[in-house]
């Protein structure tokens, strides 16, 4: 394959493409190795409805992703979004045959505005980044198993057969979620969510000075448990040892605030409502001697391997998080430090230890850095890049 013939690939994702770390690193994988790739995802407010972005053609649908409490707002925008997708990529595939459409959830159905490129030929790619039921009961875990956790899971199963191969984050959530929600083991490719190895470098500006300066960064939702994080940490008595910065958005971000002036840690702890672009990332975190990466355990928490983890890793910043299936499957305990989230003080004893002995910074970020590269999103572009050849191949035949 060269540059000469580019196999036309489409792709779907209903997220802000400019802070999606894995649509970004799949995309551009594809259209630096023989791909000709269109990526249909929702408009930001000012941005172009057309943009080539690292030979990304990105095409901007007149929809928003919804933020809030009511899980009927997500489903009006996600048929929104549905509708938008099956007409333009029908019209695409009939001018460009795409040999692919790659389709990242939530939801899964879209695979299904695919349809009719499909049957002209095109081979189909799910990529379940986190699965929809165990999804569904973090959001709203007033909500226990029922009939809308069944119709999930019978989406799930059938968009996962409707598709021609099924990608996922990491081996644990295929292992123990994906083939029990009854996906074919056979069916399903892992191409684990490591960084980019160009951009997430090891800043050389890393110190264990005080304060000791701690950097929580992306979506803001209550499943990720910050106002908890927040109420242990207002329990350290040596706030002027401390300095704690959120960086995010999303549906938690007001009670956020609201947290922060109830327990009074404006002076020791900072509110940045935004989300910065992927490549902005090392930047934000460069002066900072610590990452928290906080949630609550649960049915979608217990399998989720959080990108900002394995960016941390990927910068030689240590981070206090909770160890879940996958962090425990890919990574050695001395490579980070570990609270128990159901216990109020927890956190607080985890980070006193840390301002008591700076030592224990520089330990961590020494066993990282002997281990970074088996983190790094190199070895994992060439899996996702042999999944198309294969389809790709397979078309032709």
């Amino acid at each position: 394959m060269g540059e000469r013939n580019p196999i036309p690939l489409g792709m779907i994702a209903f997220s802000d493409y400019a802070i999606d770390a894995r649509v970004i690193r799949l995309a551009e994988t594809a259209a630096r190795n023989g791909y000709s790739v269109d990526l249909l995802t929702p408009r930001k407010r000012g941005a172009e409805s057309r943009e080539t972005v690292n030979r990304v053609n990105l095409y901007r649908l007149a929809v928003r992703p919804y933020e809030g409490p009511a899980a009927g707002g997500y489903v009006l925008a996600y048929l929104n979004f549905f509708v938008q997708c099956f007409l333009l990529i029908s019209l695409l595939h009939l001018r460009k045959r795409y040999k692919i459409v790659h389709v990242h959830n939530m939801p899964d159905f879209l695979v299904f505005s695919t349809v009719l490129a499909r049957i002209l030929g095109a081979r189909i790619i799910l990529d379940i980044h986190d699965p929809m039921p165990e999804t569904y009961l973090a959001k709203f875990p007033a909500r226990k198993k029922g009939f809308l956790y069944d119709v999930l899971l019978l989406q799930e199963r059938l968009s996962a057969a409707y598709a021609t191969r099924v990608l996922t984050v990491h081996e644990p959530l295929k292992r123990d979620v994906l083939v029990k929600d009854g996906i074919r083991p056979d069916k399903i490719s892992v191409v684990a969510n490591f960084p980019d190895d160009e951009i997430f470098l090891p800043s050389d500006r890393f110190t264990g000075s005080r304060p000791l300066r701690i950097l929580y960064y992306g979506t803001l939702d209550d499943r990720f448990g910050l106002e908890d994080a927040l109420e242990s940490l207002a329990l350290i008595k040596a706030r002027d040892s401390l300095y704690f910065k959120i960086v995010g958005k999303g549906d938690s971000q007001d009670s956020i605030r609201e947290k922060i002036r109830e327990l009074g840690l404006g002076p020791s702890v900072s509110f940045e409502n935004t989300l910065y672009p992927l490549r902005q990332i090392p930047m934000l975190a460069a002066p900072f001697h610590l990452g928290l990466v906080p949630y609550k355990p649960g049915p979608a928490t217990r399998y989720m391997l959080p990108v900002k983890f394995v960016e941390m890793i990927a910068m030689g910043l240590p981070a206090i998080t909770v160890a879940n299936v996958p962090i425990r499957h890919y990574f050695d305990e001395n490579m980070y430090f570990a609270y128990n989230p159901e216990s109020k003080t927890s956190l607080a004893d985890v980070v006193c230890r840390i301002i008591d002995h700076p030592e224990l910074l520089l330990e961590k970020r020494e066993a990282i850095l002997r281990n970074r590269g088996r983190y790094l999103w190199t070895g994992e572009g060439r899996k996702y890049l042999e999944v198309l050849n294969q389809l790709a191949e397979a078309r032709k035949a």
